[in-house]
């Protein structure tokens, strides 16, 4: 093959099929593995097939797909070959058979559901499936899956029938040169995650393989596959799996490994390992799962006999608790070993300072294999296979640059989704610890890595559970699924038998979760016997598809721990005491953590303690039902976020809250005012450049807007230098920047090549959250700032944006030191009620207090605006008034206008719960003026480079002559929302199936308000409130459409909009944007809204919603 190495004679230059007849002739009597006979010989349980024994099999199989399919010439487009049979020797052989004819084999897994299969073949287009005589069930089920496209069938001879003639030679004439890139075999992915994706490996990728795996040690390490070479190695995953295919093909063939398979076909058991070593008379290695070590470790007679019999122990396909392995290791060498479909399986290294109890689970990469960790969160990195790694000299050490499909010198890094922790002390070595994947994101945006639990919960329970999956990805609280060991199923009263005995082992790991992830016996499931949890190949738990299988289970099980608050009240409504109480009790089971109700008359918000907005909509029905106070509405939670202040409101001991929002403004203006007068006006400095590219400091760059905004600066060469993206992330960003990027179908080379994420916490000190060291490079270095991180949510009071002030007046002193540019992003809410409806809205240097609306966030922005115009007398600062944002119209990526805004809340409720739309969407976006986000963020780069830089006092130095620049930002074509209608109506007749109505918005209003009371009426089937309001995103804006669309008021609300500072009735005309237009060439450009760009969002959004 690639490379030289004169410890392996054997494949070098070459490829596999000649490697194979090579062997054959010079050692024709070399085991090449063991596979046990079936059925069973009394006193000989295995079968030895030699190299001479596998290349007869190997031309016979050859001359039978000639004689069937013919023999396919090199030019030919590849046909793929699916084969499902035993984990017997036809397996591999069919593999080099499949070579040498020209086709290529492809090896599903036979636990793969339907879906799976029918997605798999499509894409590969399959169309002959190979099987043995009988055919196995999952072949059964792959041939229904494709019944549409039906596949050719054919029976593959028997192994007998191929051991008992001798096949002449077929003649491959192939060289490696010409054929590297031409496939050797098709696995796929695990499908963890969701369908599983075909891996094409070429001959190429082999070579690199098997170069990576020879090359030589490291000084001070010790390599686990040198040490298999050439000798007997139990391999416990099947063949059709790569972990297992690679072990027949790459280790036997090439180093001589003899390699032996279980005596049984059915899950691997520790039993099953002993009753292999002992039916092959010895071994030296043996590669199990991790629940086989458990169970070692539980029995010490079977534990005792591998140690007496086996050098090392290889687990494979997940972690190990760290109690378990111990028992095993002081038995025998246990080692972790990873691999994966996409990058093979790495060298790995034992360092021989990993000596000390517990140093078992962790590993050393070689150093030819290119890994890197990236730090995601804390102690997690992600394995990522970067191209020569910046430490190897071989670029042929690295199979997945060569895999077909994720090949490429266009591709720079290939991000595994593996996440390790490192050891404490020895350099370089690291433990697996989960999938990216596995992570769950609780709804107050709390995570944890479940592995861990469910590992220590089965290698506890060995006897009793076959697998355990913890889930609550957004929910409150975790949540288990125990998967017993009986194939029988359980009653109810065996049910609750088993969970009380699995129940210590929940508790120990509870003992070290996170409050969070703790599970209660009552969110804990038994699944039946005849509805197994989704496993892969491997024998691995499929997260996704199990969750899947269980969704109505999960809402169920949920449903019965989270019990609504009982309709029956007897709350006595005159007693502030017992009213308080309630909210209390309420509060505690909608959430599940008593320490949000805190005490009866406490102040303290519920917010701050991790109240989230659906918890508040659960709140909001409870308190209407069980106090008779229908006019209690979401934003009378968000109003008075406390035990004291709901009591007060509801008894109208304060005659319900006032708006002390409006009393905040002027104070908050001047504290801050004082804070920016003190910034000194810098001196010009003499290395400020006058043109050429810049270096920008971008703030909130890994939002929906900033994305676009980064991209942008990134296609203005011309104009910027470097980006310096300023997030709160732990690795400022970075992760999350490389998946947006790569959802809106964006090259991730350049946030490589010319962005530097930094973790900034804007409101902290004078440094920003950042060192010394790096403030002052920035102070050096940046000449024009953008702020566009700020928090959107108007639900929240004004008094929630005081860290967002403190960060703004942080920047302002680094723009003013620096002598930058800076632009702010604002919203047109901080001046939209500055006219009549006949009126247009200014360009105002700075707004007026009663222009803007009467929301904590429009106020945030307002002040926000009137500080900017403060700073400008010491550098150059603008205003971006922002309008409505649009999702993207760009054709690449998968970029989704979030869901939970608005409009896109309002039509999915519309198309697929309430069959109906509004006539109007009120005065405000009744006229649609709105500007795509990946066009607004080109607009952004124009302004922020386009304004005035004069700053300063007037020519007699006094302060307040220059003032920021304000620049209004809407769409400049417009078009009105009943010419949209007509789109989403024939959508719905198209994709839905019916004729989707249009309602006044009165109407409509309504129809949302029942689709919350009526609950589980409009959802047959979906039982938990958080299930609900998932499927009918709309509830959590009730209040927003009430005001916006104009239909129906509460008296609250009515009293609300006659007082100081409300909402006005009167409406807002269109802003003028005559200065944005003359400075934005983007912007002049912006079509209006059409009907594809409404086609197109409809669509992801039906496309991406959970039913």
């Amino acid at each position: 093959m690639a490379r030289e190495n004169s410890k392996v004679p054997r494949w070098q230059n070459d490829l596999l099929p000649h490697v194979v007849d090579r062997l054959a002739k010079d050692k024709p009597d070399a085991i090449y593995g063991l596979w046990p006979v079936s059925p069973p010989v009394p006193g000989n349980g295995f079968r030895s097939i030699t190299y001479a024994q596998l290349a007869n099999i190997v031309n016979g199989l050859a001359w039978w797909l000639s004689k069937n399919i013919g023999s396919r010439q090199e030019d030919d487009e590849i046909e793929v070959l699916t084969y499902i049979g035993p984990n017997d020797v036809r397996l591999t052989a069919l593999v080099l058979a499949a070579v040498k004819t020209g086709y290529v084999i492809f090896l599903p897994s036979p636990r793969n559901s339907p879906e799976a299969h029918r997605s798999l073949l499509g894409d590969l287009k399959s169309k002959v499936l190979i099987t043995p005589d009988p055919a196995p069930p999952s072949a059964v089920t792959v041939m229904e899956a494709v019944r549409s496209a039906p596949l050719r069938h054919l029976t593959i001879p028997s192994l007998e029938q191929q051991l008992e003639k001798t096949s002449p030679v077929y003649v491959f004439d192939k060289k490696f040169h010409s054929a590297r890139w031409k496939p050797l075999f098709i696995v796929h992915t695990s499908g963890s995650t969701g369908i599983p994706k075909p891996k094409i490996w070429t001959h190429e990728t082999a070579a690199r393989q098997i170069n990576m795996v020879s090359a030589a040690v490291p000084e001070g390490t010790f390599s686990i596959d040198h040490f298999g070479h050439g000798k007997r190695a139990i391999v416990t995953a099947p063949q059709f799996h790569g972990a297992g295919l690679l072990q027949y093909l790459m280790s036997a063939i090439p180093f001589g490994t003899v390699i032996i398979a279980p005596i049984s076909d059915a899950i691997i058991t520790a039993q099953v390992l002993v009753d292999t070593v002992k039916a092959a008379q010895g071994a030296d290695v043996a590669m199990v799962v991790p629940s086989v070590v458990a169970e070692l470790a539980q029995d010490p007679e079977l534990l005792d006999y591998c140690a007496q019999h086996l050098k090392l122990i290889v687990y494979v396909g997940g972690d190990l608790p760290e109690a378990v392995g111990n028992i095993v290791a002081k038995k025998i060498n246990l080692r972790s070993k990873f691999g994966a479909s996409e990058i093979g399986i790495p060298q790995q290294l034992v360092p021989v300072d990993l000596n000390r109890e517990g140093d078992w689970r962790y590993l050393q990469f070689h150093p030819c294999i290119g890994a890197v960790f990236e730090h995601v969160e804390d102690k997690m990195y992600e394995l990522v296979i970067r191209r020569d790694g910046g430490k190897s000299d071989d670029k042929n050490t690295q199979p997945a640059f060569s895999i077909r499909g994720q090949e490429g010198d266009e591709v720079a890094e290939y991000g595994t989704k593996d996440l390790f922790s490192p050891h404490p002390t020895v350099p370089d070595a690291w433990r697996w610890r989960a999938r990216a994947d596995d992570i769950i994101v609780f709804l107050n945006g709390e995570k944890t890595n479940p592995v861990s639990m469910e590992q220590h919960i089965v290698a506890e329970t060995a006897s009793l559970l076959r697998g355990a999956l913890v889930v609550g990805s957004q929910r409150l609280q975790a949540a288990l699924l125990l998967e017993p060991i009986s194939t029988q199923e359980l009653s109810t009263a065996e049910q609750a038998e088993l969970i009380e005995k699995v129940w210590p082992s929940v508790e120990e790991a509870n003992c070290v979760a996170p409050a969070h992830a703790r599970v209660e016996k009552s969110l804990i499931l038994v699944t039946p016997a005849s509805r197994p949890l989704k496993r892969a190949g491997k024998g691995t738990i499929q997260r996704s598809a199990s969750l899947a299988e269980y969704q109505l289970d999960i809402e169920e099980l949920y449903a019965r721990a989270y019990a609504d608050i009982d309709d029956e009240s007897n709350v006595d409504t005159t007693d502030p005491k017992a009213i308080a109480q309630f909210i209390k009790d309420s509060i505690t089971a909608i959430s599940g953590l008593e320490n949000l109700a805190l005490s009866p008359d406490s102040a303290t918000s519920f917010f701050d303690q991790g109240m989230d907005s659906l918890q508040a909509l659960r709140l909001t029905r409870a308190l209407r039902r069980g106090l008779y106070r229908p006019d209690i509405s979401l934003s009378s939670i968000y109003q008075n976020p406390s035990v004291e202040q709901l009591t007060a409101l509801i008894t109208d001991q304060t005659h319900r809250s006032t708006d002390t929002d409006a009393d905040l403004i002027a104070p908050l203006i001047a504290t801050y005012r004082t804070l920016i007068h003190d910034i000194p006006t810098p001196l010009a400095r003499a290395d400020t450049p006058t043109n050429g590219p810049l270096n920008v400091l971008l703030t909130g760059s890994t939002g929906s807007l900033g994305t676009f905004i980064l991209h942008s600066l990134l296609s203005r060469p011309e104009r910027v230098s470097r980006i310096y993206c300023l997030n709160r992330g732990k690795d400022g960003g970075r992760q999350t920047q490389l998946k947006n990027f790569q959802s809106a179908g964006f090259s991730t080379k350049p946030l490589q090549e010319k962005v530097t994420f930094l973790r900034a916490n804007l409101a902290q000190g004078t440094f920003l959250g950042l060192d010394e060291a790096t403030y002052q490079l920035l102070t050096e270095r940046v000449k024009v700032i953008i702020h566009n991180a700020w928090a959107v949510n108007f639900n929240l009071p004004l008094s929630a944006f005081q860290s967002q002030f403190a960060g703004l007046v942080n920047l302002f002193k680094l723009g003013a030191v620096s002598g930058s540019r800076f632009s702010f992003i604002s919203s047109v809410s901080a001046v939209i009620l500055d006219s009549s409806p006949e009126e247009t809205v200014p360009v105002h240097q700075v707004g007026k207090e009663e222009t803007c609306y009467a929301n904590g966030y429009a106020r945030s922005k307002y002040i926000a605006e009137n500080l900017c115009h403060i700073a400008a007398q010491h550098f150059p600062v603008a205003v971006l008034r922002i309008g409505q944002v649009a999702g993207s119209v760009g054709s690449g990526g998968t970029w989704v206008w979030n869901p939970a805004e608005w409009f896109p809340s309002l039509v999915i409720s519309s198309l697929l719960r309430l069959h109906c739309l509004p006539n109007t969407l009120g005065r405000r976006f009744e006229n649609v003026d709105w500007v795509p986000v990946d066009l607004l963020g080109g607009v952004v780069t124009d302004l922020a480079f386009s304004f005035s830089v004069e700053v300063g006092g007037d020519s007699n130095g006094q302060r307040g002559a220059v003032k920021a620049e304000a620049f209004n930002v809407r769409n400049p074509k417009t078009t009105a929302w009943a010419e949209l209608i007509p789109v989403m109506i024939e959508f719905t007749r198209e994709n839905l199936g019916y004729e989707l109505q249009v309602v006044a918005s009165e109407t409509w209003l309504r129809r949302l308000e029942e689709s919350v009371d009526r609950g589980s009426a409009v959802f047959p089937g979906v039982v938990t409130e958080e299930a609900r309001a998932g499927l009918n995103p709309a509830v959590k804006l009730l209040d927003f459409y009430r005001r916006e669309l104009g239909g129906l008021v509460d008296e609250m609300e009515k009293a609300e909009a006659g007082g100081e500072g409300g909402y006005k009735e009167e409406g807002q005309g269109q802003m003028i944007i005559a200065r944005a237009l003359a400075a934005s060439s983007v912007l002049r450009e912006v079509e209006a809204v059409k009907d594809e760009w409404v086609r197109k969002w409809v669509a992801e959004w039906m496309a991406n919603v959970k039913f």
